[in-house]
């Protein structure tokens, strides 16, 4: 590929003497010659003076033609020592033609050519075959020039000189002269270079416009102004010489100058109104009005229509980050875009932000005028009217927060990289005032919520139920307070984990805000209890429908880690009944009702009456004796037997707890037992159960009544306990019962709580060789599935089938067919709550063999019971006579 190359005019000096050729192309504006090697033309010769002669490039008013001109000595006037000669005649100064002969000091020879415009390539041609002797010949070193030279031969007197002395050629700067008509006299190679239109445009060119008036107009000869040439700015020194009426110019470029002083002049204006900003921002509690006045004293400090700050946030539906437009600051003559849709919710996945998203991740700004942006952003800048745009990124704890974002709309502009510098500064501000205010907010939001719901608090609900009664007050209208508790919670903890248990609460929490209106408050109030404010109730109707809706809510199971927990709760409520009602009291009025509400079967709601009081104290004084029961030997166990109805033996017993109280005498198990579930004092006593049970089932054995099998319950809390089978396995040591004379009973409900717990610790109890019987079978979920997997030994029917069993109602088949189940299982199957002659009769029709109930003995205590032990096994004649009154032949025995 040929390549074309430019042409250009070639001037070279040939050099020949003592110490050989040389050929020096003259590249240069000018060239110092001399026997001193610092000099540009060193030449070796003694004959030479150190500072010999100068070569001046010298231009004309046409600036495409120049020469050299040779001067002897220096610029400062000291001549030569030996004097150079050109084409035979000494000269003190010559302008050079091509071809002219020079000799140094009489002994180094010079030939000046100047060439036609030769390419690079063909220059190069021409200095490999150019002849050196011949060129400088004696026979040719004469004048006899090579090429033709438009520059005319000129003398320089001393005054010339002097001239050029003052106007070097060699400087970079543009110089020039110009006399009072306006004629240009000089032009040096910089003025030619920089100013290509003076020659032509002259009087007219912004350099000599107004010049000459300017002079006319001053007492002063020496002048100092600025010009702009093409965008650029110039520093015009002006010196008048009145002797020879010519006015001296030296021009200088200052255009980076003037951008550096206007740069700083705005950094620094833009730097105070940071510094501004930011005191403003950490000295005002008022954020969002702060951080609009910061952006006002940024944007009218930067000179900008509208300057704004867009915050990252996900959205509520699908959680994916957007960024929206939350404070703005605008001229007056410019629209507002705040609330535009399009300034709202704006995905990065968005064409126009994708980019901007990569740009600020890599802590970069964008900063560009918006025609040279791609179609996407243009697109979305024009249609607001941004015509150049700036955006910096917002960093929070080195994440992404959002950005601030500065609009021209009325001026194209260019942001430099230090006003980039400065909005990256109050990028940081803002970043340290929201961190401020978030770390403020947090502790705000510490101090009145509680940690794990997020809901209000005591202290904020204490808060805002006083403010809710000072306003019902005002306005006569009646307010309403509810306490909430989540029942048999603590089953859950227990068994499950406080983890699983404080997701359950989470979940409860969301419901119940879910139930609640606008201006309702529910709030933690610790545990698993909850307070509900409806400052706006419209009647008690309105009251009981909002328990009823929270009810129901809770009704639908919660999935936690892949487990299904069934939770009810109970609920008190109070409303308030005038002016002396005061916080304190609606709180204690909710919570008694809260306990009736327990004492009626829990799942419910109470609405509080005076009449309740009386009922509080008391459950409270029941709690607290209960808790020093097993200290005091306050419990007892009775014992209730099971039969078989085809042989009248007992088959074995099942352990029921009392509690003797000293002051209230016989306290039923339906009231202490639900208290010591919720206190949790569930554990110790179940504990002692089985203790008690298991010592006195080898007393009877001693007493040589067996073989004869003890039940105990497990309450769900007791059975959940992570070491129930070491608890276990430690009563049997320490009792010494064979573990085939223990048989443990769970409900229904409490093993298909959690599978995999309940598939556990039963084998391990298994492993251990006691019995395992499932209680209440039939009110759960009654699965199949489970009685497969679990290591069941006994179902025990629950005596809801029993009670109006009769021979041809419904619960017959029912019943048939779970004895039909345990058969086909091989498990024993017994009969709860068999307290009538009919409900037997039914029973030994369907052939069930084991049997329980008020009609063959109610539960007794240990000294009772032993004597029913000791005639049933011991007594033949009576165990003969009990088969004959359960209509069994003899031989049955």
């Amino acid at each position: 590929m040929e390549i074309n190359q430019q042409k250009q005019v070639r001037h070279l000096l040939v050099i020949g003497g003592a110490a050989g050729f040389s050929l020096v192309p003259l590249e240069a504006s000018s060239h110092s010659i001399g026997r001193d090697p610092t000099n540009s033309i060193a030449l070796a010769s003694k004959a030479v003076s150190r500072q010999h002669a100068l070569l001046l490039r010298v231009t004309s008013a046409d600036a495409s033609s120049f020469g050299f001109l040779l001067i002897d000595g220096d610029l400062q006037g000291k001549r030569s020592t030996n004097g150079i000669k050109v084409n035979g005649k000494k000269q003190f100064s010559r302008r050079l033609k091509g071809g002219d002969c020079i000799l140094f000091g009489n002994q180094v020879k010079a030939r000046y050519l100047n060439l036609q415009p030769l390419s690079d390539e063909e220059f190069e041609l021409y200095c490999q075959d150019i002849n050196y002797e011949e060129l400088l010949a004696e026979e040719n070193f004469v004048f006899s020039p090579t090429t033709g030279d438009s520059l005319e031969q000129e003398s320089f007197d001393e005054a010339s000189l002097i001239r050029l002395a003052s106007f070097p050629e060699i400087i970079p700067s543009p110089m020039f002269e110009v006399n009072l008509e306006g004629e240009l006299t000089y032009l040096n190679p910089a003025a030619a270079s920089t100013f290509p239109e003076l020659p032509v445009e002259r009087i007219e060119h912004p350099v000599l416009r107004g010049l000459l008036e300017l002079i006319s107009a001053s007492e002063q000869n020496i002048l100092v102004r600025e010009v702009e040439v093409a965008g650029n700015v110039y520093e015009q020194s002006i010196h008048y010489i009145s002797e020879s009426d010519l006015v001296r110019c030296c021009v200088f470029d200052i255009t980076e100058r003037k951008h550096a002083e206007a740069e700083l002049i705005k950094r620094d204006r833009l730097l105070q109104s940071v510094a501004q900003a930011t005191t403003h921002l950490l000295e005002s509690t008022g954020y969002d009005l702060a951080i609009f006045k910061a952006l006002e004293i940024l944007g009218k400090a930067a000179g900008v229509d509208r300057i704004s700050i867009c915050e990252n946030h996900p959205l509520a539906q699908t959680h994916e980050v957007v960024t929206s437009m939350r404070f703005e600051w605008t001229r007056d003559s410019i629209e507002s875009i705040r609330h535009k849709t399009h300034r709202q919710g704006l995905s990065y996945r968005n064409p126009t932000l994708a980019q901007w998203h990569q740009t600020f991740q890599a802590a970069d700004a964008v900063c560009s005028l918006t025609q040279e942006l791609p179609d996407a952003e243009r697109t979305l800048l024009l249609r607001d009217g941004i015509l150049s745009i700036l955006v910096v990124p917002i960093f929070i704890n080195g994440a992404l927060w959002g950005f601030i974002e500065l609009d021209n709309c009325t001026v194209e502009y260019r942001w430099s990289p230090q006003e980039e510098s400065v909005v990256f500064a109050m990028a940081a501000s803002i970043s340290a005032a929201l961190q401020r205010q978030d770390k403020e907010e947090i502790i705000r939001h510490q101090a009145f919520h509680d940690a794990l719901t997020d809901l209000p608090n005591r202290v904020l609900f204490n808060d805002r139920l006083k403010l809710a009664l000072a306003g019902a007050q005002r306005t006569k209208q009646d307010i309403a307070v509810m306490f909430l508790d989540l029942d048999r919670f603590k089953v859950i903890n227990d068994s499950l984990g406080h983890s699983v248990g404080d997701e359950l609460l989470l979940e409860v929490a969301n419901r119940l805000r879910a139930c609640l209106r606008e201006g309702d408050t529910v709030a933690r109030w610790g545990g698993d209890e909850f307070t509900l404010l409806l400052p706006q109730a419209q009647s008690i109707d309105d009251i009981t429908l909002t328990a009823y809706r929270i009810l129901e809510s809770l009704k639908l199971p919660f999935v936690i880690r892949e487990h299904e927990l069934h939770v009810t709760a109970s609920i008190g409520i109070s409303v308030s009944a005038g002016a002396s009602d005061s916080a304190e009291t609606l709180m204690q009025s909710a919570d008694v009702a809260l306990y009736r509400s327990k004492e009626h079967g829990r799942g419910t709601y109470q609405l509080y009456s005076p009449a309740m009081n009386s009922k509080a104290p008391d459950l409270l004084a029941l709690e607290n004796g209960l808790r020093y029961a097993i200290e005091r030997d306050e419990l007892l166990l009775c014992y209730q037997p099971k039969i078989n109805i085809q042989t009248g033996a007992i088959m074995g017993l099942e352990a029921l707890i009392r509690w003797q109280h000293p002051e209230r005498g016989l306290v039923s198990p339906a009231t202490f037992i639900p208290l010591a579930e919720e206190t949790g004092l569930i554990i110790e006593i179940g504990e002692w159960v089985l203790r008690t049970a298991c010592q006195q089932t080898v007393e009877w054995h001693r007493q040589g009544l067996q073989p004869l099998s003890v039940a105990v319950n497990l309450s769900a809390r007791q059975f959940f306990q992570p070491n129930l089978p070491e608890i276990v396995a430690q009563v049997l040591l320490q009792t010494q019962l064979d573990p085939q004379s223990l048989e443990l009973e769970i409900t229904e409900t409490t093993a298909v709580k959690n599978m995999d717990f309940t598939k556990s610790v039963l084998a391990q109890l298994k492993d251990l060789g006691v019995h395992i019987a499932m209680d209440d079978f039939g009110t759960g979920y009654s699965s199949l599935n489970y009685l497969k997997e679990l290591p069941f030994n006994t179902l025990k029917i629950d005596q809801s089938f029993i009670r109006d069993l009769k021979p041809k109602s419904k619960d017959v088949e029912i019943i048939n067919a779970v004895l039909g189940l345990g058969r086909g299982l091989k498990l024993d199957i017994v009969a709860e709550g068999v307290d009538s002659e009919e409900q037997l009769t039914v029973l030994q029709s369907l052939e069930c063999e084991i049997v329980q109930g008020y009609l063959f003995s109610r539960p007794l205590p240990a000294d009772e019971i032993t004597k029913q032990l000791e005639a049933n096994w011991l007594d033949r004649k009576n165990r003969n006579l009990i088969n004959r009154r359960f209509k069994t032949s003899p031989s049955a025995s």
